[in-house]
């Protein structure tokens, strides 16, 4: 019988030369078992010249950046750092994990990583050493090694002086000059998506162990990577802090400082929004502590300013559950007292400006339903501010119904 082999397995010395001799022998005995009939033993040499392969390339591209990207993966991840042979160094990690780690990087492309595990599927369900109707037949071979062929081996091997792994020494090692510093930030802007997400965790780890000089240095770089997130990735951060919140346990840092350096650094990019509620409320709860104080004291308006600006940098992201507790607090410092008002309102502004329309319908009734904002509502001065700023609310309105809502709380504080 004579099969058509593709390229990998008829001629791979010539057109493959990132293949190294031990793949290219379990190339060359794939191609053997087939031409005998043997084509699920074939794929079983196709899969260990993939897997041998693609351990090369994960070495090359920095083992320092796999390691945190299957952390979180189920199965044996221990990587021998010390182990004298490919297969020693790698003895301990499952298959499917350096394949899922790889895909992440994006050292391995999806496709070949689906290839990968039809590939590992058969040899668990539908190989020699398993009794099945399923049986690997040669189209199964030859489609699977034309997949591994185009997304796998036709592929450079990685180039590590292009990967974050050439930003980890420096920044682990070296206090960075404001060249470097600028080096680095034009490095992570070329970079692929899958690099910054490894960038990402690289840094994030750093922020939360808290070491010098890496957490100085990343601080300089932190802004850079921020900016091309996507908001699942920006999830994470948000996340990792939620743990340290649930519990302190889980902070590892020599200084149990993470929680505290994690919420600085997500105060600097303006991520306070990726918190999950329930510690975000916690945060602006505490955020909002200055301003009642502030506002409960005689001849406080300087320290309410203060306040107001304390509270500005958390950002208008007040969770539902915690809306009322804020709310209150910022409506009585923006409508002032008897005597007037303090000049915190203008740091405000974002608390107001940004709230959508359901926001601005439940600012409205605390007018209405609310102690701590009717509070000064007597005096005239709070009473003019507050219809001032109902109306400007109302010109962001479009439905009849609440504009009418709106113009009924205008009254209603009138004739307070």
């Amino acid at each position: 019988m004579v099969i058509n082999l593709p390229a990998i397995l008829e001629d791979p010395n010539s057109s493959f030369p990132t293949l190294v001799d031990s793949e290219l022998g379990f190339l060359a005995q794939s191609r053997k078992l087939l031409e005998l009939g043997f084509p699920d033993h074939a794929l079983l040499d196709v899969w260990n010249a993939a897997v041998h392969n693609l351990r090369r390339r994960i070495e090359t591209y920095g083992i320092e950046l796999f390691t945190p990207a299957v952390k979180d993966e189920p199965g044996r991840k221990k990587y021998d750092k010390d182990g004298e042979s490919l297969s020693e160094r790698w003895g301990g990690v499952d298959e499917l994990v350096l394949i899922n780690g790889a895909t992440k990087l994006g050292v391995l492309n999806k496709k070949a990583g689906k290839a990968l595990e039809m590939i590992n599927w058969m040899r668990n369900h539908a190989s020699p050493a398993h009794g099945t109707d399923s049986k690997v037949e040669l189209e199964d071979v030859l489609g699977l090694v034309l997949i591994l062929q185009k997304n796998l081996f036709e592929h450079d091997m990685p180039d590590p002086g292009h990967s974050p792994s050439g930003l980890f020494d420096p920044i682990k090692n070296t206090v960075l000059s404001t060249e470097n510093v600028q080096i680095l930030k034009d490095q992570i802007q070329s970079y692929k998506q899958a690099d910054i997400r490894v960038t990402f965790g690289f840094m994030l780890d750093i922020i939360c162990k808290g070491e010098s000089p890496s957490f100085d240095n990343v601080k300089y770089l932190f802004e850079t990577v921020w900016e091309k997130l996507n908001d699942d990735l920006k999830k994470t951060a948000g996340e990792r802090y939620h743990s340290f919140v649930l519990s302190a346990d889980s902070d590892d840092s020599s200084d149990k400082g993470a929680r505290i350096r994690l919420l600085e650094g997500l105060l600097h990019v303006k991520g306070i929004v990726h918190i999950p509620d329930a510690s975000r409320a916690v945060l602006y709860r505490h955020a909002v502590q200055p301003l009642i104080t502030a506002k409960n004291t005689a001849y406080g308006w300087k320290d309410e300013e203060k306040a107001a600006i304390s509270l500005a940098q958390f950002g208008p992201f007040v969770p539902t559950i915690a809306f009322e507790d804020v709310y209150q607090e910022i409506l009585a410092v923006y409508c002032g007292n008897y005597w007037g008002r303090s000049n915190a309102f203008l740091y405000l502004g974002d608390f107001i400006d940004k709230l959508n329309t359901t926001q601005i319908m439940r600012l409205a009734r605390m007018f209405k339903e609310n102690a701590r904002v009717q509070s000064e509502l007597s005096q005239n001065k709070p009473k003019k501010q507050a219809a001032v700023l109902l109306n400007l609310l109302k010109t962001k309105l479009t439905i009849q119904a609440n504009i009418d809502e709106i113009d009924s709380t205008i009254k209603f504080v009138n004739d307070l």
